[in-house]
């Protein structure tokens, strides 16, 4: 059965519901759109159901710049999914998104007092230098970290496609610079599960370890193969994780209290 598509506000959060009372939230990457998380919904349609994240300035809002501050951004995303009929969150990123869902993470405990699951993907842990982040793809330098992004798109990444995703990467770049800088730097109490690439040549697997230092509670660090767009040639490691999190999460509430959460 097709999943039910729910939109929550305007456009930024798009629910794919299956009744049940775990939800995940994806969030994409810097240049790209909810799109890149196609096919999610109908396959985690049996344990959770799902919460796309749509940015402004791509896709079928490129017409709306992204000049939110992240803070607001992110208070925005919390209110929205503590707002959900939800008892398990677990919130997902990838890349630019990973910092995002920390961000939004952050702003659920702060403000809602509600304890999350986070999954990064592909991202360094904050602190984070605003010129560090803006020479993440100088044009023209050779990056072999700008291929990896590049490569993963694909061939669609051509003629006017390829225009629109170089602006729409070269904003969130901009974005990234300004906002990024000024994420408070604070352990949570959060399940945190960390997602390298192996042949990630932005991003170095080890650079990832720094997680560990800001959560209190679980903390868990793999590998998979691919570069740095892994998730867009092929996103099975992390579809195969949040089933594993939800099974494991309804094994232990069944054993706790004998009901477990559909």
């Amino acid at each position: 059965m097709a999943p039910r598509l729910r939109t929550t506000g305007p456009g930024l959060l798009r629910g794919y519901s299956h009744g049940h009372r775990r939800v995940v939230v994806c969030f994409h990457h810097a240049g790209g759109g909810m799109s890149a998380y196609r096919g999610w919904a109908q396959a985690l349609a049996p344990v959770t159901d799902v919460v796309l994240v749509q940015l402004k300035g791509r896709e079928d809002r490129i017409a709306e710049p992204l000049t939110d501050h992240l803070d607001d951004l992110a208070l925005d995303i919390a209110r929205g999914v503590c707002a959900m009929p939800y008892d398990d969150v677990v919130l997902l990123g990838h890349s630019m998104g990973a910092t995002l869902a920390w961000a939004v993470a952050d702003a659920v405990w702060s403000v809602y007092r509600r304890r999350v699951q986070v999954v990064v993907s592909a991202q360094a842990p904050p602190p984070y230098d605003p010129a560090a982040v803006g020479a993440l793809f100088a044009p023209g330098d050779g990056c072999a970290g700008a291929m990896d992004v590049f490569e993963g798109v694909g061939g669609t990444a051509a003629g006017a496609v390829g225009t629109v995703y170089a602006d729409t990467l070269d904003a969130d770049l901009a974005w990234m610079s300004r906002e990024f800088p000024a994420l408070p730097v604070r352990a949570l109490p959060v399940d945190l599960y960390c997602v390298a690439a192996e042949q990630d040549r932005l991003l170095a697997p080890s650079a990832m370890a720094g997680w560990a230092s800001l959560t209190t509670r679980r903390f868990t660090r793999s590998t998979v193969p691919g570069g740095h767009m892994y998730l867009l040639a092929d996103p099975s490691p992390l579809v195969r994780l949040v089933k594993e999190l939800a099974l494991r999460d309804s094994a232990e509430r069944t054993a706790v209290d004998g009901h477990p959460l559909s």
